[in-house]
């Protein structure tokens, strides 16, 4: 069985999902490819959020256990492109 650090750090090349290590019963490599996302996207968006809500609402996103997360991102695109496109037929 591959180290839980060798395994997150090859489902980052490929585009494999923390969501999927859980699946498959690897736990220990999801926590170590969110913390590789994190610091990746931190890397990225160097800027902090204008409001200090937007933070807080990305920091309880990142502390739900990841069945919960996903369904709340499921729930959340969901909702944003009904907004959008409520916003467009006006």
């Amino acid at each position: 069985m591959a180290p839980a650090k060798t395994l997150a750090h090859m489902a980052h090349v490929v585009g494999v999902q923390p969501v999927q290590l859980d699946d498959a019963g690897r736990g220990d490599a999801a926590e170590i490819l969110r913390e590789i996302k994190r610091q990746e996207a931190a890397e990225q968006s160097p800027e902090e959020p204008t409001d200090p809500r937007v933070q807080m609402a990305l920091d309880i996103l990142a502390d739900l256990p990841p069945r919960v997360r996903a369904e709340v991102l499921r729930r959340v695109g969901a909702d944003a492109r009904r907004q959008i496109s409520r916003e467009d037929d006006d």
